[in-house]
């Protein structure tokens, strides 16, 4: 019975032992960390956070690091040369304001608690980290392929897409942030393939896919000009040479663009043109270019063209265009106009094809020459004032009850009260200073007749 009474009391001193070691471990871990407890990689166990601070800046200024690529060290370094810098300790005082002293037994077989400082912020030289980035950066500059995204290229007479590659270049931000993680969570090793470009756009992306679609519907539009009376369709493979992907944006070449426009002036605009033209009295001459014709407007013209274009749409269009004589039924001069021939000192009206106004006129003096070429009245004014300079050098202002400038030189078409005759050679003496004088008796239905943007033949 004795023995029997015995073992109780052996086993509950042996409890009471046991609790008492449980908790003056306990007590001690109240201002110590845990068993397995590490922080950036160094292991703090048993330390207060004052000396596991004090340890942690010990280690970082003194630790050496290596950049590898494949197992090569290409760069090493120690915190010393970057002076690295940092206080722990309020994270390690937070971290040890999370333990739980009591459950000690619980980490002394587990595989620990761990922070990796991600948010230390770890300090150092600016001017000696740059130094360090721009070594590394020389070192592995060379002999690099280059990251690129998958895109989309011409491919014959057509667009396909071109697949990324994983280069090997370096990223250079990404490169500073790599070493600052590193060496912030413990690594000692910091591995250089972590900083190469990858690749943002790969072949499989939506979005190419649906550019590639977008380019060969616009590739294959039916383009369709109206232009001065013909028909002209662009050609698919001009279109191809007009359109270009960049950067994920489809686009056009505005120079490529800017030459057809160019091309398509030159084809049919009239504009600098010597035109061929049958006379009043039948024979047929040919009369230089002067303001009259029409060009296409070539910088409007590429705006509004390449914005339809990349509607990817068909359509049908005509051009903008700028000066005198565009129709849509691709007649030039037309069948109302002014000629005047300066041989035979006379000028004729026509409108609408019939003959309205016959009359002498005087033209320029001899030195002072009415320019020949096909101009147009670009104005028009009532009782105005014509100045300038004879050909003795002293000035003329000559009034005029009617005014019909023909070209930018100041050459028009006017009343001359002051000339007592016209036609014959009284031009010889008493010609013009360019201008076609007119009888006032004629000028008056001359103004009425013909209006603005009316051509004026000059032979």
């Amino acid at each position: 019975m004795k023995l029997k009474k015995a073992l109780p009391v052996k086993l509950i001193f042996t409890l009471l032992g046991i609790v008492a070691i449980y908790f003056i471990v306990s007590i001690h871990y109240q201002n110590v960390f845990l068993p397995n407890t590490t922080y950036s990689g160094v292991n703090i166990s048993g330390k207060t956070p004052e000396a596991a601070n004090k340890l942690l800046k010990h280690r970082l200024s003194e630790q050496q690091y290596k950049v590898v690529e494949q197992q090569k060290t290409i760069l090493s370094f120690t915190g010393k040369d970057l002076n690295i810098r940092h206080n722990y300790l309020t994270q390690l005082q937070n971290l040890k304001a999370n333990q739980n002293p009591w459950a000690w037994s619980l980490t002394v077989f587990a595989a620990g608690s761990e922070d990796a400082a991600s948010n230390s912020q770890l300090k150092l030289d600016q001017q000696k980290a740059d130094q360090l980035y721009e070594k590394l950066v020389a070192e592995t500059k060379a002999n690099r392929t280059e990251t690129k995204n998958a895109s989309i290229t011409k491919s014959g007479a057509s667009f396909k897409i071109v697949k990324e590659v994983y280069g090997n270049n370096i990223d250079e931000a990404k490169l500073k942030k790599e070493i600052i993680r590193s060496i912030d969570s413990g690594q000692t090793d910091i591995d250089l393939k972590k900083a190469y470009v990858t690749p943002t756009v790969l072949s499989d992306d939506s979005t190419l896919t649906k550019d590639l679609k977008q380019l060969e519907t616009i590739h294959n539009e039916n383009i369709t000009y109206k232009i001065f009376g013909s028909t002209e369709k662009v050609a698919k493979s001009e279109i191809y040479k007009w359109l270009e992907y960049e950067n994920g944006e489809i686009k056009l070449n505005t120079t490529a663009v800017s030459n057809y426009v160019s091309e398509l002036s030159s084809k049919y605009g009239t504009i600098s043109k010597t035109r061929s033209f049958k006379t009043t009295g039948g024979s047929t001459v040919d009369v230089p270019a002067g303001i009259y014709g029409w060009s296409i407007k070539r910088t409007s013209e590429v705006a509004a063209l390449s914005k339809e274009v990349l509607k990817g749409q068909d359509f049908t269009r005509t051009p903008i265009t700028q000066g005198f004589g565009y129709n849509d039924n691709g007649t030039d001069i037309g069948d109302t106009y002014v000629e005047v021939s300066k041989s035979a000192q006379h000028m004729w009206v026509y409108k609408n094809g019939s003959l309205i106004i016959s009359t002498d006129v005087v033209t320029g003096k001899p030195g002072q020459d009415t320019p020949s070429g096909v101009f147009a009245v670009w104005s028009r004014e009532r009782n105005t004032s014509l100045k300038g300079k004879n050909s003795d050098g002293s000035d003329y202002n000559s009034p005029v009850s009617y005014w019909m400038p023909i070209d930018y030189t100041g050459v028009g078409i006017h009343d001359s009260s002051w000339q007592p005759q016209y036609g014959g050679t009284w031009y010889i003496e008493h010609g013009s200073h360019g201008c076609i004088n007119t009888p006032p008796s004629v000028m008056s239905q001359v103004y009425e007749n013909v209006g603005v943007n009316t051509p004026v033949i000059v032979y």
